[in-house]
C-alpha cells in the first residue's frame, strides 16, 4: 500500500510541475530533412560546374576542381560569365575549360586570383544565355554564419568528371575560426572550389581541402570527417575584389612551365624532333605553356626555347630556376628565345618585369 501511495505522489508531483511550464515540441521527420536536401540541390546544382585543366593546347586532361557560376555580363558578341573556385585549382594552368555536364564545355581564362586566400575567378564567353547563381550573397555586409551541428551540403565533382555535381551531406564541426568552416560532408580531390550550402540554400563558403592523415608517435594514421571550407567572412570581400580584376600573388614568378629540350623530345614527342625545334638545338629550356596573369603572358610564347637570361646561358632547367626563384617584385629579366615563326627560326629578345 505504501508503494502505491508513493507512486501516486510522484505522478501528482509531475502533473503539478508540468503545469507550471508552457512547453512546445518541434518534430522534424527524416522526410522533412530529405525534402530540404533535394530542394537545395535542385536549386543550386545548375550553377555548380567543374573547372578542368589541360596540357598542350587542350589535348591532354591534367586535372580539375569545382566552382560556382555566379555572375555574367552582356558583351557585343554574347555573354561573359564568372566562376568562383580555388586558386590552387587554376595555379600554373594555361588551358582551362568549364564543364557544365552533358558534354558541354567552354574554354576559359583566369580572371583574377588571390594566392594566399586560395580563391580565384575564372571567366568564359559564349553566345548562350545561361542562368547564374547571382551576386546577392556577395552584396552588403550580412551573411549566414553556420552553427556547430547544423547540416551542410557540399556540391562538386570529386575524383573524375563521371561524378559531376555530386552532393554530400554533413554537419559543421567547428566555427572558432571566422575564416574557415570545418565540416564532415565528404569531399575528395576534385571538390576543391565547390560551394557549401546550408539546408535553406544559403551559400556558406567554398571547399578548399580536407585532412586525410596525421602523424603520431605510432606513425601515420588516417583521418576522417575533417573537411575545410573558406567562409563567406573571407569570400565575400575577396570575391568582390577579384571580380574587379585585382590579383594578389604570394611571390613573383615568370609564369612559364618548362622542360629541358632533350627531355621534351624524348618524353613528350617520343624521340621525334618536332618541326618547331631546330635540328641543331640541343641546349635550352622548352616552354610548354605560359600562365595567364603572370608577367610572361603575351610576351613569351608556348614552344619558345629560353637560351639566355640576363646574359647567362641557359642549357637546362637547373640553370634557369636559381636565376628566377629568388626574384623580387620589380626585378627585370632580359631573356633570349629561339622561336619558330613563319617557317623559320629567329632569336627574340624580350624584357620581363616581375
Amino acid at each position: 500500500m505504501k508503494k502505491i501511495v508513493t507512486f501516486l505522489l510522484i505522478i501528482l508531483s509531475f502533473s503539478i510541475l508540468t503545469g507550471c511550464f508552457n512547453t512546445e515540441t518541434t518534430t522534424f521527420t527524416l522526410e522533412d530533412v530529405q525534402g530540404q536536401i533535394v530542394d537545395v540541390y535542385d536549386e543550386v546544382s545548375p550553377f555548380t560546374v567543374a573547372v578542368v585543366s589541360y596540357l598542350e593546347d587542350y589535348q591532354t586532361y591534367a586535372g580539375h576542381g569545382s566552382g560556382l557560376l555566379y555572375d555574367k555580363i552582356e558583351t557585343t558578341t554574347g555573354f561573359k560569365y564568372f566562376v568562383i573556385t580555388n586558386y590552387h585549382v587554376v595555379e600554373s594552368q594555361a588551358y582551362l575549360k568549364i564543364y557544365m555536364g552533358k558534354n558541354t564545355y567552354y574554354e576559359a581564362m583566369p580572371h583574377a586570383v588571390h594566392e594566399n586566400k586560395d580563391l580565384a575567378i575564372v571567366s568564359f564567353e559564349t553566345t548562350a544565355d545561361l542562368e547564374v547563381y547571382g551576386t546577392e550573397q556577395f552584396t552588403g555586409s550580412t551573411f549566414v554564419s553556420p552553427k556547430v551541428g547544423s547540416f551542410v551540403i557540399a556540391v562538386g565533382t570529386p575524383l573524375d568528371l563521371d561524378y559531376f555535381n555530386t552532393a554530400t551531406l554533413g554537419i559543421v564541426g567547428v566555427t572558432t575560426n571566422l575564416g574557415v568552416i570545418q565540416h564532415d560532408a565528404a569531399i575528395n580531390p576534385g571538390n576543391s572550389g565547390g560551394p557549401l550550402f546550408d539546408l535553406n540554400g544559403n551559400l556558406l563558403g567554398f571547399n578548399t581541402w580536407k585532412r586525410a592523415e596525421t602523424t603520431t608517435s605510432d606513425g601515420t594514421i588516417s583521418v576522417e570527417g575533417i573537411g575545410m571550407a573558406i567562409s563567406m567572412f573571407i569570400a565575400v570581400p575577396e570575391v568582390n575584389n577579384l571580380r574587379a580584376g585585382n590579383s594578389t600573388f604570394a611571390q613573383p614568378k615568370l609564369g612559364v612551365t618548362v622542360i629541358d629540350v632533350a627531355k621534351v623530345i624524348d618524353e613528350v614527342y617520343e624521340g621525334v624532333r618536332p618541326e618547331f625545334i631546330e635540328s641543331t638545338q640541343t641546349d635550352g629550356v622548352f616552354v610548354s605553356s605560359v600562365v595567364p596573369l603572370r608577367p610572361s603572358y603575351g610576351v613569351i610564347l608556348s614552344k619558345d626555347i629560353i637560351i639566355e637570361v640576363n646574359g647567362i646561358a641557359i642549357s637546362t632547367t637547373e640553370d634557369l630556376i636559381p636565376l628566377v626563384s629568388q626574384a623580387n617584385y620589380g626585378d627585370t629579366f632580359t631573356i633570349k628565345l629561339r622561336r619558330f615563326v613563319d617557317n623559320q627560326f629567329k632569336t627574340i629578345e624580350v624584357t620581363i618585369i616581375m
